[in-house]
């Protein structure tokens, strides 16, 4: 007896649900229908004056209404890529007559078909005025008409304004001329600017452009047909510097350009006194030459000039600094002798590197409570007689020797000497 129990579940469960129709599970041969699945009914009425109204990115369905009293909705089907009908959407109101299917893909073919089906879960046939096709409309790129090639500091793009007023926005791409692997620059959300001026550019280096086009419901148009340009390249470095070494406390520097005159807005002087930092810019020329003027001597000053052209683009400032210095003093004169002679003092010196042209005999010593200086300047002799000295009285002696750019060397060394009274 129990081994023809399960037998007789089964017939029981197959008898309850004859009544069903539709695919069903598959238990041991014997079909059995899903709970969920509902019957057709053939003598339903069926959906009556489809229309669609289509666009990029939707598809709007009409209909008839089917107005019976037993009738709970409308069920709609739409083909897949296989071209298998689907059951994309249930409408629970018969008195509802449109729906607008969102989840399409652009540029694709589909079918739809309605059902009714009743409050007891019975459907009628699918049919939508026999099968009404929908095909969607492609959206086309964008057309990208001019690019800018040598404005300075910067590439123009100009396209035409999309024909689909569904598009709302551009997006512009950029890639290195040669490569695809295009980068989005910017999304300009109006579709009357047809404008882009894209100023993150490389002098002189190639980029190919693109657009594409977007619409309100977030739909991108294939990229247009790539365009390349290019922004102004700079004016050409300049190479050639000279500056003196030889002048009192000035530095002239001269250079050569290889730029077209008429291109060329002025020069700019850069000057540093160490050769691989801190340059600032000291002066503005139209001419290839420059003074500068320095207050100290024996300084030493680098400098790198660049060319501006009239579009305010300025030529790299070179690898290799220029130096210049400014003459140093001399070396300071050697005493060779200090004596006092007939209650006179003698000097003696020497002309420590022949560069002396004249020089400076300085006096100290004390008068009373005040403290004397006493210059002697533009002193031609290599030696000094002072005879206005009192006895019981310090004299303090060093000599500055004078070149011929008027600049002071360093002081020779001090000597010190006094008459005592007997």
């Amino acid at each position: 007896m129990k081994r023809y129990l399960p037998i007789l579940l089964l017939t029981i469960l197959v008898s309850l649900f004859s009544g069903c129709s539709g695919k069903g599970y598959n238990i041991g041969g014997v079909k059995l229908p899903t709970f969920t699945q509902k019957k057709l009914d053939r003598s339903l009425p069926t959906v009556d004056g489809l229309k669609t109204f289509q666009d990029i990115s939707k598809v709007g369905l009409q209909w008839k209404p089917v107005l019976k009293s037993n009738i709970a909705g409308y069920r709609i089907f739409r083909t897949d890529k296989n071209g298998q009908y689907q059951l994309i959407k249930t409408i629970d109101d018969r008195y509802k007559t449109h729906f607008t299917d969102k989840n399409i893909n652009p540029n694709y073919n589909y079918l739809y078909k309605i059902s009714t089906y009743t409050t007891d879960d019975r459907v009628s046939l699918a049919t939508a005025f026999k099968r009404v096709r929908a095909s969607n409309h492609k959206l086309l790129a964008p057309h990208l008409s001019e690019i800018s090639k040598n404005y300075p500091d910067r590439i123009k793009l100009i396209w035409n304004v999309h024909k689909n007023k569904e598009v709302n926005s551009y997006i512009v791409e950029r890639a290195l001329k040669g490569e695809r692997n295009f980068k989005a620059l910017i999304d300009l959300d109006d579709r009357l600017t047809v404008e882009y001026i894209d100023k993150d550019v490389v002098p002189a280096q190639i980029y190919s452009y693109r657009i594409r086009a977007r619409t309100y419901d977030g739909i991108i148009s294939p990229p247009s047909k790539a365009l390349f340009g290019y922004s102004k390249k700079l004016p050409n470095a300049i190479s050639w510097i000279k500056a003196t070494d030889n002048l009192a406390r000035r530095i002239d520097i001269i250079w050569k350009d290889t730029n077209p005159p008429a291109n060329i807005s002025h020069y700019n002087i850069y000057s540093s006194p160490m050769k691989d930092t801190l340059y600032t810019l000291i002066a503005k020329t139209r001419d290839m030459k420059y003074t500068d003027k320095i207050n100290s001597d024996g300084a030493r000053r680098y400098y790198k000039i660049t060319a501006v052209d009239t579009d305010g683009l300025e030529s790299t400032q070179g690898i290799i600094p220029t130096l210049g210095r400014t003459v140093g003093a001399s070396n300071a004169p050697i005493i060779n002798s200090a004596l006092v002679q007939n209650n006179a003092v003698l000097l003696k010196w020497s002309n420590a590197d022949g560069a002396a042209r004249s020089y400076t005999v300085v006096k100290k010593f004390w008068d009373g409570w005040r403290a004397r200086k006493i210059k002697i300047t533009d002193f031609k002799a290599t030696q000094f007689t002072d005879r206005k000295i009192k006895p019981n009285v310090q004299y303090t002696y060093y000599v500055i020797a004078i070149d011929k750019h008027g600049i002071e060397s360093i002081p020779s060394r001090e000597v010190t000497l006094s008459i005592q009274s007997r």
